[in-house]
């Protein structure tokens, strides 16, 4: 069976050659080598598009051209659709990097063994992230001095001792 993981949402068409303009979720750098993305129809499959052209706008966007898409009425009508991959064609990862989805829904626990929650998200703040425990009742800073250690292959992730504390108010 085929995993597929939103890489991105389409937030708008950007100029007059019905190219899409897509909030990144994933680093930019990585849309580089992005030559097929997948959106889903409701109740439906996933339809592959063969991407023509990749362009980096700003900070946060993406300007994506697709094949056989050559109308601006075409392209509107995928405004605010997710973008899709293949997990296994997604950019492959350097050691001790994750993505947000292989984070969410990690048990959290202290280095004491105790059970502290669940990541419920991953938050973005300026440059950095905040790994959302039980639906934000806790941030944590995802950073080596506070998560010791992330198992996502045995479901879970180990952070300090001392972050027990936040857990208790």
């Amino acid at each position: 069976m085929e995993n597929f993981v939103v890489v991105g949402k389409i937030v708008d068409t950007f100029g007059l050659n019905q190219d899409l303009k897509v909030e990144a979720y994933l680093p930019q750098k990585e849309w580089k080598n992005i030559r097929r993305v997948f959106f889903k129809k409701r109740g439906g499959d996933y339809i592959p598009f063969e991407v023509e052209k990749v362009k980096v706008h700003g900070k946060r966007w993406i300007i994506l051209k697709l094949k056989d898409i050559n109308s601006q009425e075409k392209a509107k009508k995928f405004v605010g659709a997710k973008v899709f991959l293949l997990s296994e064609e997604l950019p492959k990862r350097k050691e001790g990097e994750y993505y947000f989805f292989e984070l969410e829904g990690l048990e959290v626990r202290s280095d004491g063994g105790k059970y502290l929650g669940k990541v419920s998200g991953v938050v973005e703040v300026k440059d950095s992230l905040y790994l959302e425990v039980d639906g934000g009742k806790v941030l944590i800073p995802f950073k080596k001095v506070f998560v010791l250690d992330v198992k996502p292959e045995e479901g879970y992730l180990v952070v300090a001792s001392t972050l027990e504390e936040l857990f208790n108010l």
